[in-house]
């Protein structure tokens, strides 16, 4: 198997009829809204009209750019009437403005008034602490997100970038305006967070919220600036604006409570992660912590560079190429990530906070072993379908799972979590028609089994069938393929200017660290840090900003270190 000037709107609000839809809805409701539009069901106009009314159901929405970004994007396909809403303007002399210590970010405020702010003001300097606080963040998020991890800057030269506060019931949007020569967008944040859900902020739930969404909102500012909302990124918008969120300020955690509902994949694994909420944060915070923090931005540039005729899904595969990653095994490994979360959780795989996820639902769950092929089992676009197999106590044998496929879409990984609190990882290997994972684990020694396939397509559904057995005949068993032992090979090119690769064969699935030290010793580069199953990989490193000379590159695992040699020659 192939793997592969001020601001004058804070002073409006938005007169719209509420419909009966509870917040909770919006994040199954706005990605089919988007959904239905992008397949022609629905108009521009009668795709906006809808996402209103989800965005003023009375209750508390996370955030409302999905709205304006679609009606930025498809301004000329929305009637006027609908994009110049009645609102209510009220001209207030408490206007004031205040400035982020970088001189970046510009917060026009009020302190009476309907969308007044909290007016505790601790150091009696006149500006109030929830401002202050706001700056703060955004000078934050614009450190670690632009300056540290290198996203494109939204904020021209000799520009500020305008924020402001008003009484809503989401925590805050990004939208677009005519501003020639500035950013060309704005951000409105919730004006006090009163009744707002809970977080782990140790400073407080309205600070916690105050900062991740200044980071969140924030991170649509770049989106804009990258590619002008255009092309498919606009999808997947959300769910990169909250990753921001865990990668600004991993402490608050407001994320936690949108996960494991039926529109992400712990609470429903066949559900389609196409659009991207931001409950779908975890799918994206998969790459973030397996590949890096540089993993996004390099996404994102691809996107940035290529403009409207790239897609996320395309840069991501594209990003993993680049770094000798196989993007099918990637995926396989993101949905064996959620399985192993929860109640199902360890701490040799998986996300780094798994334990707080929530345990994941599958669409089966099996006591016996009983080796027969299921029915037809069909899987949705782009999603994944989770066998949880809890093997009875008299169980004996060796565990094997098959799947039968007629599309090439359709890929099989299975995770054993062991009685003795170990795991192991594999993906299937092709057999007679068929793919099958017999690792040889012994059903006795075996606590939980999860067996994990995915549908790549991402148009269509496909079907498969599949069978757990004791064992299944295959002459994997016989693979000689598979290393045998754990080593490290010689790069090539060698010399090489700038990239090379570098081989390494794992005999079993476990954790990999390969690093590059210059020949006093002193780490340069990491390579990779990480689970990698059985197999033979090819990690790529690039030293473009070293200078030329010997080099040495370390594999390490859990058993073994192994050094070898090699020559940067410019």
């Amino acid at each position: 198997m192939v793997l592969r000037g001020k601001i004058l709107c804070m002073c409006m609000i938005w007169v719209i009829s509420t419909g009966v839809s509870e917040a909770q809805t919006e994040r199954v409701l706005i990605p089919a809204i988007l959904m239905d539009f992008d397949a022609g069901v629905t108009t521009a106009d009668e795709a906006y009209v809808k996402m209103l009314d989800v965005y003023n159901d009375g209750g508390i929405h996370k955030c409302s750019s999905p709205l304006h970004i679609f009606a930025h994007k498809h301004k000329n396909e929305i009637s006027t009437s609908l994009l110049e809403p009645k609102r209510v303007f009220k001209q207030n002399s408490s206007f004031a403005t205040y400035t982020s210590e970088s001189g970046k970010f510009e917060f026009t405020y009020q302190t009476t008034g309907a969308n007044a702010v909290p007016g505790a003001d601790a150091n009696s300097n006149g500006i109030p602490d929830y401002v202050e606080e706001a700056g703060i963040a955004a000078d934050s998020s614009y450190k670690f997100l632009v300056t540290t991890l290198g996203y494109t800057d939204p904020i021209p030269a000799e520009s500020t970038y305008e924020m402001f506060f008003e009484e809503m019931n989401f925590y805050g949007y990004a939208e677009s305006y005519s501003n020639p020569g500035g950013p060309g967008t704005r951000i409105g944040l919730e004006n006090d967070f009163a009744g707002f859900p809970a977080n782990d902020d140790p400073d407080g739930d309205q600070l916690g919220a105050l900062r991740v969404t200044v980071a969140h909102e924030f991170k649509h500012a770049i989106q804009f600036a990258q590619n002008n909302y255009q092309g498919n990124s606009d999808l997947w918008a959300e769910m990169d604006a909250t990753l921001a969120e865990e990668v600004v300020y991993d402490g608050v955690n407001d994320y936690y409570g949108y996960l494991g509902g039926s529109g992400d994949v712990f609470g429903n694994p066949g559900a389609t992660v196409i659009p991207g909420s931001y409950e779908d944060i975890t799918w994206a915070l998969f790459f973030h912590e397996k590949y890096g923090s540089d993993f996004w931005p390099g996404v994102w540039q691809r996107i940035e560079d290529t403009g409207a005729s790239h897609s996320i899904l395309e840069a991501i595969d594209q990003e993993l190429s680049s770094r000798a990653m196989d993007y099918t095994a990637s995926l396989l490994e993101l949905y064996s990530w959620h399985f192993v979360s929860g109640a199902y959780s360890n701490v040799n795989f998986g996300f780094s906070e798994s334990m707080v996820y929530p345990t994941p639902n599958a669409q089966r769950t099996d006591t016996q072993v009983d080796d027969v092929l299921s029915e037809d089992i069909t899987l949705g676009r782009f999603s994944s379908y989770f066998l949880n197999v809890k093997p009875s106590s008299n169980q004996t044998g060796e565990a094997s799972v098959l799947i039968n496929t007629g599309s090439s879409d359709i890929s099989l990984a299975v995770v054993a979590l062991f009685k003795d609190e170990s795991m192991t990882f594999a993906y299937a290997e092709p057999e007679s028609g068929d793919y099958v994972v017999n690792e040889g684990w012994l059903w006795s020694d075996i606590e939980r089994l999860g067996a994990i396939v995915l549908n790549e397509n991402t148009d269509n559904p496909n079907t498969f069938k599949i069978k757990v057995s004791d064992p299944l005949p295959t002459s994997n068993e016989l693979d000689d393929t598979k290393p045998k032992v754990t080593e490290l090979k010689q790069n090539y090119p060698n010399p090489f200017n700038p990239s090379t690769t570098i081989p390494v064969s794992i005999s079993k699935f476990q954790k990999v660290q390969v690093d590059v030290y210059d020949i006093t010793g002193r780490l340069v580069r990491s390579v990779f840090n990480g689970t990698l199953p059985s197999g033979n990989h090819a990690l790529s490193v690039n030293l473009e900003d070293l200078a030329s000379g010997v080099y040495m590159y370390r594999l390490q695992t859990n058993d073994k270190v192994q050094i070898k040699r090699m020559t940067l020659v410019k």
